[in-house]
C-alpha cells in the first residue's frame, strides 16, 4: 500500500471515528487530556499496522478494539496507578495545610507505595484498579480475563499483603508507632 493511500485511510478513520474514539477513551480514564493522547496512539498503531489489517472486522471495530487495549494498558501502568494512589491519599488526609500534617500524608505515601510497589504484579493490577481506577470486580474480571471469583481472591490476599506489609514496616491505622 502506497504512502498517499495510506494517509487518506488515516485522514478519513480519524474524521469519522476519533470523536467517537475519544468518547470511549474518556469512560474509561476519566481524563479529556489522557483521552485524546491515547485516541492519537490508537491511530499512530492503525496507521502502522495498516498493512495487516485484513478487514475481516469493519474499521470501526479495528480501531475500538486497539484503543481498549490501549486504555487497558494505560489503566494498569504503574504510572497510572501511582498517580491515582497518591491522589486518592492526598484526598483522605487533606484536612488541614499545617506542616506536621502535609508531613504525614507524605509518610503515608511512601509506605502505601511501597507496600503496593511490593506486590506481585497479579495482585497488584486487582487492588489498583478495585481501590484507585474504581473498577468492579466484574469489570476486572473482564478486563484480566479471568472468573470473578479468582479476581475477589486475588483481591482479598492483596489487601493481606499489603496489611502485613505496612504492619512490617512500623506503619499501622496511619500514624508511624
Amino acid at each position: 500500500m502506497e504512502k498517499q493511500q495510506k494517509d487518506e485511510r488515516l485522514t478519513e478513520a480519524m474524521r469519522i471515528y476519533g470523536n467517537y474514539l475519544l468518547k470511549l477513551c474518556y469512560t474509561y480514564v476519566h481524563n479529556w487530556t489522557v483521552a485524546e493522547d491515547l485516541v492519537q496512539d490508537t491511530f499512530v498503531k492503525y496507521y502502522e499496522k495498516m498493512e495487516q489489517f485484513r478487514e475481516e472486522a469493519a474499521v470501526k471495530t479495528y480501531l475500538y478494539r486497539i484503543a481498549i487495549n490501549h486504555c487497558h494498558n494505560y489503566l494498569t501502568s504503574w504510572r497510572y496507578t501511582k498517580l491515582q494512589i497518591i491522589d486518592y491519599w492526598h484526598k483522605l488526609i487533606s484536612h488541614g495545610d499545617e506542616p506536621e500534617v502535609q508531613l504525614l500524608a507524605q509518610e503515608a505515601d511512601a509506605f502505601l507505595v511501597h507496600a503496593i510497589e511490593r506486590l506481585p504484579t497479579k495482585y497488584k493490577d486487582v487492588l489498583l484498579l478495585f481501590h484507585f481506577a474504581e473498577f468492579s470486580l466484574k469489570e476486572i474480571a473482564v478486563l484480566v480475563r479471568l472468573p470473578e471469583n479468582t479476581v475477589k481472591t486475588r483481591l482479598r490476599r492483596a489487601r493481606q499483603m499489603v496489611g502485613v506489609t505496612l504492619q512490617e514496616e512500623g506503619f499501622e491505622n496511619g500514624f508511624d508507632s
